[in-house]
């Protein structure tokens, strides 16, 4: 890690909590725990896919769970930062800049890494990174960790991103693929997660599309995490209801269908790894 993240993480001060958690405020409150998804995937995906997790939370905490999420990647640190969650299902590098900066505490980490996937159609010419010379390579989001691993594999092979390739930003990752299908875009870097179960969400664009590059798995794809106050005893709870979910009918069809794998314990190491990856998600000041 390069001493300017090392700085740029040390240098970000304390934002004070704006709403109070469900999970710090008194035990009667009865108003439904909100779990924030970082906007990985349209809202219709997230409710099929998440639903038996947020169900999950419910069972160990004996409170209901509403999953919400956010407009961008920016948006969505923003309001976590502000304490307007009471749990996160979050990017592991927006998950280290709330440990780091607001003091948000880890629960698990998904069994599944993070990989990017170079998508093209059957019938299009390239066939390798670089055809990708002055083509159009659609992406879910400039700020996310899959970004960041395209834009190292493309200037590895001596591809300039907004130079040499046009880089279109979408919404999500699925429209990534859309994108691509429909020709508005020559490629696509998406998330392995995203792709590899793409042929039960949309069997036609699985048909007429190819993979040309995959990078290796890297960092967690997902972190949860819980604001600062949590209590200790919420948080050992949390974490074994997560971490033996795996052991249960529902939570063996969950992780089959959102891919998640599993989920694991967390540590430092395993956090360290993800510090390269935050620079993106902090603003420079004004005049700087």
């Amino acid at each position: 890690m390069t001493g300017t993240i090392k700085g740029s993480i040390r240098a970000l001060v304390a934002v004070v909590m704006l709403v109070p958690s469900a999970l710090q405020a008194e035990p009667k409150s009865d108003r439904p725990l909100v779990l924030g998804v970082f906007p990985y995937i349209s809202a219709s995906q997230m409710m099929e896919q998440l639903s038996p997790l947020c169900k999950r939370l419910e069972d160990a905490l004996g409170k209901k769970v509403a999953m919400v999420s956010a407009p961008g990647f920016l948006s969505f640190v923003d309001r976590t930062a502000r304490g307007e969650y009471d749990l996160v299902l979050t990017a592991a590098h927006m998950g280290r800049l709330a440990q780091k900066r607001n003091g948000w505490k880890l629960l698990v980490q998904s069994g599944q890494k993070t990989a990017a996937v170079l998508l093209v159609r059957k019938d299009s010419g390239i066939r390798g990174l670089k055809d990708l010379r002055g083509k159009k390579l659609a992406v879910g989001n400039a700020r996310s960790v899959t970004y960041l691993l395209a834009e190292e594999f493309l200037v590895r092979n001596g591809l300039m991103p907004g130079k040499d390739v046009e880089v279109i930003e979408t919404a999500t990752f699925s429209n990534v693929v859309q994108s691509v299908f429909l020709g508005e875009a020559d490629a696509g870097a998406t998330p392995t997660l995203l792709w590899d179960n793409w042929v039960n969400v949309n069997e036609a664009q699985n048909r007429e599309l190819r993979e040309i590059y995959r990078t290796k798995p890297t960092i967690p794809s997902f972190l949860m995490m819980v604001p600062p106050k949590t209590g200790h005893a919420t948080v050992r709870r949390l974490q074994e209801s997560l971490l033996s979910f795996k052991n249960t009918p529902e939570g063996m069809d969950f992780f089959e269908k959102s891919r998640f794998e599993s989920f694991l314990p967390l540590d430092e190491a395993t956090m360290e790894q993800i510090d390269p990856y935050v620079h993106v998600l902090i603003e420079p000041k004004a005049g700087k």
